[in-house]
């Protein structure tokens, strides 16, 4: 029964991060693709303009530089730091939690039974023996050179009959046809691990190694998550949402970049001038006495301004600015930029969808 429900969460999970991964994929996919349409056509030319002013001043100031340096480090040092546990976790998953280092190695804690002092323990009290640990703590391990470097109360890590690592304290030790020979038991259970972890008694080779002090608090709750199903589906659903947002990002930027690169060589764009450009329209651009007109983001004609065409081009601009408040008293939208007509469209979209069911 429970194997079923554990099937039963794994697809609800997956099913749930696909979704998730679908619908972020279509928001993401839809606002870059309409943008980087946006700025092809030249709809944008003033405001990347801008843009490309205030990116040379940041980039003259030197804090500026070294605050972007430190974002790219931090970004790079954190992701460093899922990528190793994540390795770690997955190794921990066909080594039972357990990774190597030569002699020592590291072991992530699963359950409870190492926390507290049982009361029934005497010996914990009267050997004044606090070395315990929690629940989804990683601990280090030693590994021993022989059997008769065991010794009573040690914190040891061995291997039970079914294969999996158990982390409890040597009580007793005997022996048996002319070895040691070992008894255990968890610091927070009232029972030995005889006939439960092991048959009779436990042996050396099956003794991984002693606790030696080293422990990272709660960092296991990470591991034995991203080692779950579950968790190597969040994170690959993660990755691929990170690729695909550096993969339309790109495109925008390299987009970006072509359209500025174009506006400034065409019109020699001075930016260290007060004279900024201004814009009629998608297809109609002044600046420096000049008028451009555009055809699909292309200059399709040029010619100086003289009083009759900027008496012309006044005249609708200022049309238009009376149709835009004429507009927006009626509508009274909320306030956009360039960056965000995308969302509005989409918003817009299932507005009409939701009015016509």
């Amino acid at each position: 029964m429970s194997s079923n429900v554990e099937i039963l969460s794994l697809i609800l999970t997956a099913l749930c991060l696909i979704s998730f991964c679908l619908v972020f994929t279509f928001l993401f996919r839809h606002y870059y693709l309409s943008n980087i349409d946006e700025i092809k056509k030249g709809n944008a030319d003033q405001e990347i303009l801008e843009l490309e002013v205030e990116e040379r001043k940041k980039k003259t100031r030197k804090h500026a530089k070294a605050i972007k340096i430190t974002k790219k480090v931090v970004g790079y040092g954190f992701f460093a730091i899922v990528l190793v546990i994540f390795g770690f976790s997955l190794y921990g998953r066909f080594f039972n939690n357990n990774l190597s280092f030569g002699n020592s190695g590291l072991i992530v804690i699963s359950t409870g039974s190492m926390s507290e002092k049982n009361e029934s323990n005497d010996y914990l009290f009267e050997n004044n023996l606090n070395n315990q640990f929690n629940a989804y703590d990683i601990i280090g391990v030693t590994k021993y050179d022989s059997p008769e470097d065991v010794k009573q109360y040690d914190v040891i890590a061995y291997k039970n009959t079914d294969g999996i690592i158990i982390v409890h304290r040597v009580i007793e030790i005997r022996e048996e046809n002319g070895e040691n020979v070992f008894i255990t038991r968890g610091d927070a259970n009232n029972t030995s691990d005889t006939n439960f972890q092991y048959e009779n008694y436990l042996t050396f080779d099956n003794i991984i190694g002693y606790y030696n002090g080293t422990r990272v608090p709660l960092i296991g709750v990470f591991v034995i998550f991203l080692q779950s199903n579950a968790g190597i589906i969040t994170i690959v659903a993660i990755a691929y949402c990170l690729i695909m947002f550096d993969h339309y990002n790109s495109k925008f930027d390299e987009a970006l970049s072509n359209r500025t690169k174009y506006i400034s060589e065409t019109l020699k764009y001075d930016y260290d001038s007060v004279v900024k450009l201004e814009t009629f329209n998608e297809n109609i651009t002044l600046y420096n006495n000049k008028i451009y007109t555009f055809v699909d983001g292309t200059i399709f004609e040029e010619k100086e301004a003289n009083e009759e065409n900027l008496k012309i081009y006044n005249d609708k601009k200022a049309l238009v600015k009376i149709d835009e408040k004429e507009s927006k008293s009626e509508e009274k939208p909320c306030k956009t930029n360039f960056f965000s007509k995308s969302f509005e469209q989409i918003k817009n979209k299932f507005t009409k969808k939701d009015k016509s069911e």
